[in-house]
Protein backbone atom coordinates (compact mmCIF):
# COMPACT_ATOMS: atom_id res chain seq x y z
CA UNK A 1 0.00 0.00 0.00
CA UNK A 2 2.83 2.38 0.80
CA UNK A 3 4.32 1.86 -2.67
CA UNK A 4 1.01 2.82 -4.28
CA UNK A 5 1.09 6.02 -2.23
CA UNK A 6 4.61 6.76 -3.47
CA UNK A 7 3.72 6.11 -7.10
CA UNK A 8 0.65 8.34 -6.88
CA UNK A 9 2.18 11.16 -4.82
CA UNK A 10 5.73 11.32 -6.21
CA UNK A 11 5.03 13.30 -9.42
CA UNK A 12 3.06 16.08 -7.62
CA UNK A 13 5.69 16.24 -4.88
CA UNK A 14 8.46 16.56 -7.43
CA UNK A 15 6.56 19.23 -9.38
CA UNK A 16 5.96 21.19 -6.17
CA UNK A 17 9.59 20.86 -5.20
CA UNK A 18 10.70 22.02 -8.66
CA UNK A 19 8.39 25.05 -8.58
CA UNK A 20 9.73 25.91 -5.16
CA UNK A 21 13.33 25.73 -6.37
CA UNK A 22 12.83 27.42 -9.71
CA UNK A 23 15.70 26.97 -12.10
CA UNK A 24 17.35 24.17 -10.13
CA UNK A 25 17.55 20.64 -11.54
CA UNK A 26 16.17 17.95 -9.28
CA UNK A 27 18.67 15.34 -8.18
CA UNK A 28 18.30 11.82 -6.86
CA UNK A 29 19.20 13.30 -3.48
CA UNK A 30 16.12 15.55 -3.63
CA UNK A 31 13.83 12.65 -4.55
CA UNK A 32 15.10 10.45 -1.73
CA UNK A 33 14.96 13.30 0.81
CA UNK A 34 11.27 13.78 0.11
CA UNK A 35 10.38 10.16 0.86
CA UNK A 36 12.85 8.67 3.33
CA UNK A 37 14.77 9.59 6.48
CA UNK A 38 18.58 9.79 6.36
CA UNK A 39 19.35 6.16 7.25
CA UNK A 40 16.63 4.77 4.98
CA UNK A 41 18.05 6.93 2.21
CA UNK A 42 21.50 5.38 2.68
CA UNK A 43 20.03 1.88 2.40
CA UNK A 44 18.03 2.84 -0.71
CA UNK A 45 21.14 4.36 -2.32
CA UNK A 46 23.06 1.13 -1.64
CA UNK A 47 20.33 -0.88 -3.35
CA UNK A 48 19.99 1.55 -6.28
CA UNK A 49 23.72 1.25 -6.91
CA UNK A 50 23.61 -2.52 -7.29
CA UNK A 51 22.07 -4.30 -10.29
CA UNK A 52 21.87 -7.57 -8.30
CA UNK A 53 20.15 -8.31 -4.97
CA UNK A 54 22.44 -7.81 -1.97
CA UNK A 55 22.86 -9.72 1.30
CA UNK A 56 22.35 -7.93 4.60
CA UNK A 57 26.09 -7.64 5.26
CA UNK A 58 26.66 -6.15 1.79
CA UNK A 59 23.93 -3.54 2.24
CA UNK A 60 25.27 -2.65 5.69
CA UNK A 61 28.83 -2.25 4.39
CA UNK A 62 27.80 -0.06 1.46
CA UNK A 63 25.44 2.07 3.56
CA UNK A 64 27.97 2.42 6.38
CA UNK A 65 25.52 1.19 9.00
CA UNK A 66 25.59 -1.66 11.51
CA UNK A 67 23.97 -4.94 10.50
CA UNK A 68 21.39 -4.59 13.28
CA UNK A 69 20.32 -1.13 12.09
CA UNK A 70 20.35 -2.23 8.45
CA UNK A 71 18.22 -5.29 9.27
CA UNK A 72 15.66 -3.09 11.04
CA UNK A 73 15.58 -0.57 8.18
CA UNK A 74 15.29 -3.28 5.51
CA UNK A 75 12.38 -4.80 7.45
CA UNK A 76 10.64 -1.42 7.60
CA UNK A 77 11.25 -0.75 3.89
CA UNK A 78 10.11 -4.28 2.97
CA UNK A 79 6.88 -3.80 4.95
CA UNK A 80 6.18 -0.68 2.87
CA UNK A 81 6.92 -2.49 -0.40
CA UNK A 82 9.95 -0.32 -1.16
CA UNK A 83 12.39 -3.23 -0.84
CA UNK A 84 11.76 -6.80 -1.95
CA UNK A 85 13.25 -9.84 -0.23
CA UNK A 86 14.47 -12.85 -2.20
CA UNK A 87 15.54 -16.17 -0.70
CA UNK A 88 19.04 -17.28 -1.60
CA UNK A 89 20.02 -20.89 -2.43
CA UNK A 90 21.67 -21.08 0.97
CA UNK A 91 19.29 -21.76 3.87
CA UNK A 92 18.32 -18.70 5.94
CA UNK A 93 20.08 -16.25 3.61
CA UNK A 94 18.01 -13.42 2.18
CA UNK A 95 18.91 -10.98 -0.55
CA UNK A 96 17.38 -7.54 -0.82
CA UNK A 97 16.65 -5.41 -3.87
CA UNK A 98 14.74 -2.26 -4.65
CA UNK A 99 11.22 -2.74 -5.97
CA UNK A 100 11.61 -2.64 -9.79
CA UNK A 101 8.66 -0.27 -10.21
CA UNK A 102 10.16 2.16 -7.73
CA UNK A 103 13.58 1.90 -9.42
CA UNK A 104 11.97 2.77 -12.78
CA UNK A 105 10.14 5.70 -11.20
CA UNK A 106 13.32 7.13 -9.65
CA UNK A 107 15.29 6.71 -12.87
CA UNK A 108 12.53 8.28 -15.00
CA UNK A 109 12.28 11.39 -12.79
CA UNK A 110 16.02 11.79 -12.51
CA UNK A 111 16.51 11.46 -16.28
CA UNK A 112 13.71 13.91 -17.09
CA UNK A 113 15.19 16.58 -14.82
Amino acid sequence: MFLVGIVISLPPLLDWRLRRREGRNISSEDVLSLLFDEKEKRVIEALIGSPEPLRLSEVAAIAGLSKVTTYRLLGRLAARGTVLVAKDNTPRVKRYHLNPKLRELFEAHIESA
